[in-house]
């Protein structure tokens, strides 16, 4: 066998990336004993690895090991797995150290890039990698939205029935459900189908392939819930009836309806429709079909739209205060990491992401900024922090690029950042609950310019339904939807106030996800109050008559109105529920008009706040009193009438 010596590895076999003829990875097996610096590749199982490595490194070393010398190298053994672009350290719960000792000497051979763990499941190996900064080590690849619709479309099959399933084609096994089972009572009249097609389900989800796999399973089934015998029951009885007029067809209708219901009951309420365009369903139906384990944003338990969503970065291990940093580490995360020590002081850890696509459907294509997850905790607190990174629009770059001077430039963006600060402030005196907001640098160097600033946004992540993310399972939900009438109508009267909309299109921003509904504990279908995470926007429009925004509030209400699926709701009840909008909106609007009448305590804050600035770098005084003086001007109760005019025309057209 041929033996290698680098550094500190001692490689028995060939090199783990040696490839075939056609350029795929020849072995796929590997073992390593991090106490002798030894690491053996090949085929087979690891303990035959093991064994053959202990027969030549007694031949290599010229030693004969005991018993007992030998189980210590079985017991030092660190097992790997080639898998595509990756190698695989298979990683020990309880000794994750000698797993990353394993994986230091694996860095000698392979690139570290292509090195990752196994173990997402187990809270211990998370753990491990978190207090490292190395959650990105744990990364599976992603697709984008579009690609993980195309997978899920093309995994789609059937066996021998008209039934369809989707296909794991990793380990061959299927899924069905919730509204593919529910799809068979369509053919309940023609008893030989009907048959068929449940008695297929039954013997699929019986049966185990080569892999010891079901050959069908219960997509996103709790086990605990999910009652077989009702399924079997239902097939049974099929196949033991011989008529099939109106009593038979009953019974089997409501064996049927059990079984269906106890899977409904199984499966949480936001999976019951396959409907790629919901990020709850299609992340989980594609985790399953890939096999792919609860991914670190999952976990965290931040919202679905991030799951899938973030790409995990070379960042930094911190241990006894000592910073190091990844060799692969990107230089403007290089940065970041710095100035998170400079304003946090001492960390336990920093862990990196980078959101991969825009959270927001009317921002995605234009005007999209880089942003980044940071998962860190301060040494001695003993809460976790999450935050959210967003690059500043109108930083340095920005003016630079409009053709002002390094120092000029360097002065509007500072005013700009002043200017988003002073718009946080005066959203929150006007009742608004929007997290405080402060900001990162990093610098970047351009060419025959020199060292340019780059600053991004920081605020907390919080947690809340995204009002642009909300499931089916809500607007079939009564409370539900009255609670979130009332709610966006009091906040859509703040959002006309302030003009926030994109200051070029005019495209108002409202309902895309920037307000987050919150629920308290023990009712989590009825929202109590928004938080507004994100107020991009704010005095974009300061000028235009407020009625121009009729129009796009309209088209939210009438969206609005369309989901709602309250069993036994008509158009009578959907109209009422777009008065409980239209009267939260016009509720604000008074309150509004107490807050800024002349001489009202409220006011005298908000002009003080303004003037205090200065309008050559900082435009908040000028767009303050627009927006103030516009709205005072403005006749609300024609305004009302104005809007419930628009809806009522737009619902007698539709």
């Amino acid at each position: 066998m041929k033996v290698t010596q680098y550094r500190k590895l001692t490689l028995y076999g060939p090199h783990p990336l040696e490839r075939n003829s056609s350029g795929e990875l020849e072995y796929h097996m590997g073992d390593v004993f991090p106490a002798l610096g030894s690491m053996i590749i090949g085929r087979g199982l690891h303990i035959t690895l093991a064994m053959d490595f202990i027969e030549q490194y007694q031949r290599h070393s010229g030693k004969e090991l005991d018993e007992c010398a030998q189980q210590e190298i079985f017991a030092d053994l660190v097992a790997l797995v080639s898998r595509g672009e990756h190698v695989m350290v298979r990683s020990i719960p309880d000794d994750m150290e000698r797993c990353f000792r394993a994986a230091e000497l694996l860095r000698e051979v392979v690139p570290s890039e292509m090195i990752r763990f196994t173990g997402r499941r187990d809270p211990k190996v998370r753990e491990a990698f978190k207090l490292r900064g190395e959650s990105w080590k744990m990364s599976p690849r992603y697709f984008t939205v579009e690609e993980i619709i195309e997978q899920i479309r093309l995994s789609m099959v059937r066996v021998g029935t008209a039934n369809r399933y989707y296909y794991k084609i990793e380990s061959g096994g299927r899924l069905i459900t919730p509204q593919k089972f529910a799809g068979i009572r369509d053919v309940i009249g023609d008893r030989e189908q009907f048959r068929e097609r449940v008695c297929e389900v039954v013997d699929l989800y019986i049966r185990r392939n080569g892999n010891y796999v079901r050959e069908l399973d219960f997509f996103a089934a709790d086990e605990n819930i999910l009652d077989f015998p009702l399924f079997e029951a239902l097939a049974g009885y099929l196949q033991r009836c011989r008529k099939w007029g109106d009593r038979q067809r009953a019974h089997a209708r409501r064996l049927f309806d059990a079984a269906n219901e106890n899977f409904r009951a199984a499966v949480p309420p936001e999976l019951h429709y396959d409907d790629p365009g919901n990020p709850a369903w299609r992340n989980e139906m594609y985790a399953e079909l890939s096999e792919i384990p609860p991914t670190e944003e999952s976990i965290l338990g931040i919202s679905e739209e991030f799951n899938m969503n973030i790409r995990w970065l070379p960042g930094c291990s911190i241990v006894d205060g000592v910073v190091t940093k990844d060799e692969h580490i990107e230089d403007a995360v290089s940065q970041l990491i710095d100035d998170f020590i400079r304003c946090y002081g001492p960390l336990e850890y920093l862990n990196l992401g980078r959101l991969m696509r825009s959270q927001s459907n009317k921002r995605a294509a234009g005007s999209y900024r880089e942003v980044f997850i940071a998962v860190l905790r301060q040494r001695g607190e003993p809460d976790e922090q999450i935050r959210i990174l967003r690059k500043v629009f109108r930083g340095v770059l920005y003016f630079l690029n409009r053709g002002h001077e390094l120092k000029s430039a360097k002065k509007l963006a500072a005013g700009y950042l002043e200017y988003t600060f002073d718009r946080r402030e005066i959203l929150s005196l006007l009742g608004a609950d929007t997290p405080v907001v402060s900001y990162l640098s990093r610098d970047e160097d351009l060419p025959g310019i020199g060292a340019v600033p780059v600053i991004y946004f920081n605020r907390p992540y919080i947690q809340g339904l995204a009002t642009d993310k909300i499931s089916y399972n809500y607007y079939s939900h009564e409370g539900f939807v009255n609670a979130q009438a009332a709610l966006m109508g009091n906040e859509a009267a703040l959002n006309i106030f302030i003009g926030r909309c994109e200051s070029d299109s005019g495209v108002v921003f409202f309902g895309d996800g920037d307000e987050l509904l919150q629920f308290k504990d023990g009712d989590p279908m009825t929202p109590t109050s928004i938080v507004l995470a994100d107020f991009t926007g704010t005095f974009a429009d300061v000028v235009s008559p407020l009625e121009i925004f009729i129009p796009q509030y309209s088209d939210y209400l009438i969206n609005m109105l369309g989901r709602v699926k309250v069993p036994g709701w008509g158009k009578k009840e959907r109209l009422a529920l777009a008065e409980v909008f239209i009267h939260a909106m016009q509720k604000r609007f008074y309150l509004l008009k107490e807050q800024l009448a002349r001489g009202a305590r409220l006011r005298g804050r908000l002009d003080a706040l303004a003037n205090s600035r200065n309008p050559e770098f900082n435009p908040v005084r000028m767009k303050w009193e627009r927006c103030r003086d516009r709205f005072l001007q403005e006749d609300i109760e024609q305004f009302i009438r104005k809007i419930r005019q628009e809806l009522r025309g737009r619902l007698k057209r539709a």
